[in-house]
């Protein structure tokens, strides 16, 4: 697996800890709260790691930011196999376009995320935002 992403999901903005660390670009992976200061100093953004002894379920997550229908969950065997660059070949991105008039039918799902209106509401002032354009060519 190619760590390309990760984020801190926190379901209160304004707590202090995340309630899981998830990553992931072509499948999302998940590690629980009490997992977290293990996992973190070990996993590193655009680094290759081969992991083993870890669940895999249903992804139903609400504003997936992978799409797949799959989850993989670390747990306290899981262990994570650092891989040099070169020795295995996984794309540093991947994309999923969609047709311009699909977007429209896609604003209102929450299965998916998707950069046209999707909107979270939070309470703190300390998020981060970015903005997408989108052209249709």
């Amino acid at each position: 697996m190619r760590i390309t992403r990760m984020w801190e999901v926190k379901y209160n903005p304004t707590s202090e800890t995340a309630n899981s660390l998830d990553m992931g670009s072509q499948i999302h992976a998940l590690i629980k709260k009490d997992l977290i200061p293990h996992f973190k100093e070990v996993a590193k953004e655009g680094s290759v790691y081969t992991i083993s002894h870890f669940g895999v379920g249903n992804n139903k997550r609400s504003y997936q930011q992978v799409q797949n229908d799959s989850i993989i969950w670390f747990n306290s065997f899981t262990s994570l196999k650092f891989e040099p660059e070169g020795l295995v070949d996984i794309p540093k991105h991947k994309f999923n376009f969609q047709p311009f008039e699909h977007l429209v039918e896609r604003n209102n799902r929450k299965d998916i995320l998707t950069g046209v209106e999707n909107k979270i509401n939070k309470t703190t002032t300390s998020e981060e935002r970015r903005t997408l354009h989108i052209a249709n060519e």
